[in-house]
């Protein structure tokens, strides 16, 4: 439930000092875009800065950046608690809006940023973001009819609630392309409150000059409000012409206008377009960008669209779809701590294709199943155009092995089936939760694949234990968690991995070869003891975005309780022989691997050279048959976003 008002926000920031100065932005498009060159900007010219920005693509941590760096779960959980401990103790009953920019702008504080960039959540006046208590500027963007049942039914008075950031005395920078209506309402507004109001004229910006070829139009409406911000909130740093050109060519807003390969899910070979287009305004852009780039010689367009509930999807579809165009409409799955958002049903949005007036070529109704649309859109189109409208990425979910199931009449449920190492002795239950953790997380995210991860490290079977995790899952009818049909394409098994590290970094690479493409976003599934050696030591060491990762932990009998103090040393032990070599080259961790490998598997992170070369991955050999990463460079899952 979307509920506006700045009472229940100031309560909950009432003791939070606010020390930064704050760029806020309002508008209906373009909002974020803004919020992202601002950042590569004052990023470019060594300033510190925050960013709160919403939504968020897959987890709500995605929303808060440091330094353009999304800021580490372990922080977000911290400052969420203490936020969210603070609603319930003083009763406000906040939002989750409410909770999540509290937990941004006490963040904000704790890193003593000079900067926030602040995007609105939903109008201006009302909105949470309002509660801003030190703004050096504030920014419009593109304003168009949306959310109509809170904002206003005409652009008039959606652009007084826009306005409503403006403060006396703090200038404010409105995109001029806007209608003269909206210019008009703005000016009025401005001069009542006493703020110097600020139209862009792209035509005469000359960051935008230097950059137009490589750019839409919109694209130059949004630089140009952003560099007039920047200039205003830094005129010291306004001649850094060299540095701010840079910044702005460099700069990646995941989500928009985005090109993808998904050849290993769908034996598509062509790219495909993503875009978050969610009202007629944003679907306009991605309708000329599509005209201009993808419709040459009149070839029909596939798409694969969906929708939150509310928006105008009839208006929408009159400007992406033409006559021959092929669709298939499909339901995304629920938004982590925005319940409120709801898809539209794929039924309706077919209805309404159907309504446009056109002769469509075919039409596929994929429900919730975003895999089949991706098939049926990839065959459908046969090498054609294809886009895909939201936000619809691939997740790869690792369940770290820690045994070898040999197969019994238990099923498991009996440890003499089981090979494992005595220090072991009564953990086999807590590998059958993981085994369902894994198929939970599946369960419930329909972009999402499964990968067992673990090497035969017994001398007894050449039997990994990714595959006896595998056979385990099977044997249980997938613990009546997930059907057969529903895992069998989406369940696989890498089995070389002889230690935790190499569990995240074969599953990575084993994951592109499967599909051409790095995940959007991985779940570790282990020990929760082994949550900072996973995500911390490994993750962090491999360059694998921390935003990107979630953990599942579920720890064995002793350590929860903490009795097993034996375990408990070796836990920090563990930890620091990672610290203290990140990458398990020295010979301490390495030769632990060599240990586990009885049966001489390859650690070499391909299997051809070819493979290596085509992935992106920075690798060399360092023995035979074993092969490591090139520190201190970037990888290409951490840019693939």
């Amino acid at each position: 439930m979307v509920s506006l008002g700045l009472a229940r926000i100031t309560a909950l920031l009432k003791q939070t000092p606010q020390t930064w100065k704050a760029i806020h932005v309002a508008g209906t498009n373009g909002k974020g875009t803004i919020c992202a060159y601002l950042t590569a900007m004052l990023r470019a010219n060594q300033i510190s800065c925050g960013r709160f920005t919403s939504p968020h693509l897959i987890h709500p941590r995605d929303c808060i950046t440091i330094n353009d760096s999304t800021v580490s779960e372990s922080k977000f959980r911290h400052f969420e608690t203490l936020v969210k401990k603070r609603n319930e103790e003083q009763h406000i009953d906040a939002s989750e809006f409410e909770l999540l920019a509290a937990t941004a702008f006490e963040i904000f504080e704790s890193e003593k940023v000079e900067f926030g960039i602040i995007e609105v959540g939903l109008g201006g006046t009302l909105d949470a973001t309002n509660a801003l208590k030190h703004k050096c500027v504030t920014v419009i963007s593109k304003i168009g009819l949306d959310h109509q049942s809170f904002l206003g039914n005409t652009l008039g008075e959606i652009a007084l609630q826009k306005g409503g950031i403006m403060r006396k005395g703090v200038p404010c920078v409105v995109d001029g392309t806007n209608p003269k209506s909206v210019l008009d309402v703005l000016q009025k507004q401005a001069d009542e409150i006493g703020s110097q109001i600020q139209f862009t004229d792209f035509n005469s910006d000359l960051l935008v000059g230097t950059l137009r070829e490589n750019l839409e139009p919109h694209q130059c409406q949004n630089l140009s409000c952003a560099h007039e911000a920047f200039k205003l909130a830094l005129p010291q740093h306004a001649s850094s012409s060299d540095i701010l050109i840079s910044a702005a060519r460099n700069m990646i807003w995941p989500g928009r206008l985005q090109w993808l390969n998904i050849e290993k899910i769908t034996n598509r070979k062509e790219n495909v377009l993503l875009d978050g287009a969610h009202n007629p305004q944003s679907a306009e852009v991605l309708a000329g960008f599509v005209e201009k780039h993808m419709r040459s010689q009149n070839k029909p367009v596939t798409w694969v669209l969906a929708a939150t509930q509310g928006k105008d999807v009839s208006e929408m579809f009159k400007l992406l779809l033409r006559d021959g165009d092929s669709i298939a409409s499909v339901e995304f799955g629920p938004v982590d701590q925005m319940p409120w958002v709801k898809p539209t049903s794929s039924t309706t949005l077919l209805g309404a294709a159907s309504q446009c007036g056109l002769v469509l070529s075919s039409q596929f109704d994929a429900s919730t199943d975003v895999r089949s649309a991706l098939d049926w859109a990839s065959r459908t189109a046969n090498g054609g155009p294809l886009v895909i409208a939201g936000s619809l990425y691939l997740h790869l979910i690792i369940v770290c092995c820690h045994g070898i199931w040999l197969g019994g009449p238990a099923s498991g449920y009996d440890e003499s089936e089981w090979l494992i190492a005595g220090f072991q002795k009564g953990e086999t239950p807590t590998f059958i939760e993981h085994i369902k953790a894994g198929l939970r997380t599946l369960k419930g995210d329909e972009s999402s694949v499964l990968m067992f991860s673990g090497g035969p490290t017994k001398n007894e079977t050449r039997l990994s234990e990714a595959r006896s995790y595998a056979n385990l899952a099977a044997e249980n009818a997938y613990f009546d968690i997930a059907s057969e049909a529903e895992v069998s394409e989406r369940m696989s098994c890498e089995e070389r991995a002889l230690d935790s590290y190499y569990n995240v970094l074969f599953s990575l690479t084993q994951f592109w070869l499967q599909h051409k493409v790095w995940p959007r976003k991985i779940t570790i599934v282990s020990h929760a003891f082994k949550r900072e050696r996973l995500v911390d030591c490994h993750c962090g060491a491999i360059g694998f975005p921390l935003d990107r990762v979630d953990f599942v932990g579920v720890d064995p009998p002793g350590m929860t309780d903490g009795t097993n103090e034996a375990a408990m040393k070796g836990i920090v032990e563990a930890i620091a022989q990672w610290k203290e070599d990140p990458h398990g080259k020295g010979e301490l961790l390495a030769g632990k691997r060599r240990k586990r490998n009885p049966w001489g598997i390859s650690q070499e992170l391909y299997p051809s050279k070819d493979d290596q070369v085509s992935s992106g991955v920075r690798c060399i050999s360092v023995g035979e048959g074993e092969s490591c990463l090139v520190e201190g460079v970037p990888q290409p899952w951490a840019q693939d976003t």
